[in-house]
């Protein structure tokens, strides 16, 4: 499927023909031709439809952008992995440690 240049940004639409109606299956706002084939190869044998924007979808402005980077947790395991060493090298420095295991690290 073909979009014109100066057509972006339209809404595809991908819908599954069941008997005499099409069942609606999903839809996203695309700006380039590189978004609609993804979106056709990944719903491939359902009917794809392209619709333009409404008024009110283009009064909020759609303007792509670049994904948000989402936090994976890194920060906090590296927080918590420094919170433990701490602790450790506080419970061996005071003889927490040794007392409580009773090791004897003296040579």
């Amino acid at each position: 499927m073909r979009v014109k240049d100066n057509e972006f940004p339209v809404v595809v639409q991908a819908f599954d023909t069941r008997d005499k109606y099409d069942e609606f299956v999903a839809e996203q706002v695309v700006a380039s031709q590189a978004e609609v084939d993804s979106f056709t190869s990944r719903y491939a044998g359902k009917l794809i439809k392209v619709r333009h924007l409404s008024n009110d979808e283009i009064k909020h402005d759609y303007h792509p952008q670049a994904r948000k980077r989402t936090s994976s947790g890194a920060g906090i395991w590296l927080l918590l992995l420094l919170v433990i060493v701490a602790l450790v090298i506080v419970g061996f420095t005071t003889g927490w440690v040794q007392r409580n295991l009773g090791w004897d690290l003296n040579f």
